[in-house]
């Protein structure tokens, strides 16, 4: 039981298979998009697509139980830009986040492949900087640009944005200490080699949330993660939103938390199912985290005592310096009564 839902949150890569073979070496980009009820996002979703100064990629939009002929309609609209560089797939029910994006991932053969979201955008040469990044280095699984974090609040058929701020998660360099504690990057910041993709597996279905999160561990198994610290993606906000608008992560802030601990927990459960000496790494790493806690609550302890004697010091020289105080008003009242004879 334990082994097998274990597996389900983490799941085991697989080698690839025969239709993998069938994955392109012409620098194409399989774009991922889901979508659900959302045409005033899905509209500058696409328009951040048609206005890429990279023009090798394919699209594919996955619309999550969502009104067909909305999204027919606005399809028919780009189709003049569009022709022949989209696959639609309508999902009579919605599957969640992730299942979407495997009904894209399924049948993708492209070189590369970015999951956009659709109230995500681009910067227009994020596709031609990215995909150079990776043709020009061998050795990166993926490469991660920065972006801007976009707070934003729909109103009517109108987005207005708030304010803008910086990534807050961004790292030159990823390594597995910071990335096993936060997600260093949105979907939308990322391209990844389809082999490499093909290679860890599917997105995992069984996870409601964090599974981006959850790819970017499965991904790092394989190999480095590079950055182009450029702003090349945008990852949109609304936080007063609490309808179809709304961001998972700010709808659903409980499932996040609760995940984040079940997933935890099935990280180490998986390294303790495969070698049982990892409670042994455990212990110490557990061990030193005390050593340094208590060392630290010491340091704490010296600083206040330290405080505490010097305010007790100003306290007494205040104290002493109160008659001195007297001494001197009475000089200064002579003084200016001597002054005025």
């Amino acid at each position: 039981m334990n082994i097998s839902v274990n597996q389900s949150l983490y799941p085991i890569n697989y080698l690839i298979n025969e239709s993998d073979s069938k994955i392109k070496n012409d620098g194409s980009v399989a774009i991922i998009m889901r979508t659900k009820n959302r045409p005033i996002l899905l509209t500058r979703a696409i328009e951040s697509v048609l206005q890429q100064s990279y023009p090798f990629w394919h699209l594919y939009l996955i619309n999550d139980g969502g009104d067909a002929e909305v999204v027919n309609n606005l399809i028919e609209y780009n189709l003049p830009y569009l022709k022949d560089k989209i696959t639609i797939i309508h999902n009579p029910l919605s599957l969640g986040m992730e299942a979407a994006s495997n009904c894209g991932f399924n049948i993708a053969n492209e070189e590369y492949i970015v999951i956009h979201d659709d109230d995500d955008s681009w910067h227009h040469n994020f596709l031609l900087d990215t995909v150079n990044y990776l043709n020009s280095n061998s050795t990166a699984v993926a490469v991660a640009t920065n972006c801007l974090v976009i707070h934003e609040e729909i109103h009517g058929d109108v987005v207005k944005q708030i304010h803008v701020e910086s990534w807050p998660h961004w790292q030159n360099t990823i390594d597995i200490s910071f990335l096993i504690r936060h997600n260093f990057t949105p979907p939308i910041s990322l391209l990844i080699r389809m082999k490499v993709a093909k290679q860890i597996g599917k997105f995992n279905e069984n996870l409601p949330v964090l599974g981006d999160w959850d790819y970017n561990l499965r991904l790092f198994r394989i190999g480095e993660i590079h950055t182009i610290n450029k702003v090349l993606a945008f990852y949109h906000l609304r936080p007063s939103s609490q309808n179809i608008y709304s961001n998972s992560i700010v709808a659903g802030e409980n499932l996040h938390k609760t995940y984040n601990i079940k997933y935890r927990n099935s990280l180490v459960r998986k390294a303790l199912l495969e070698n049982s000496g990892n409670f042994g790494i455990i212990h110490i790493i557990i061990n030193e985290m005390d050593k340094k806690t208590i060392e630290l609550t010491n340091k704490i302890n010296e600083l206040n005592h330290k405080i505490n004697d010097i305010q007790g010091n100003v306290w007494y020289l205040r104290r002493k310096s109160f008659p001195l105080k007297k001494i001197a008003a009475k000089i200064r009242d002579t003084i200016r009564k001597w002054k005025k004879k």
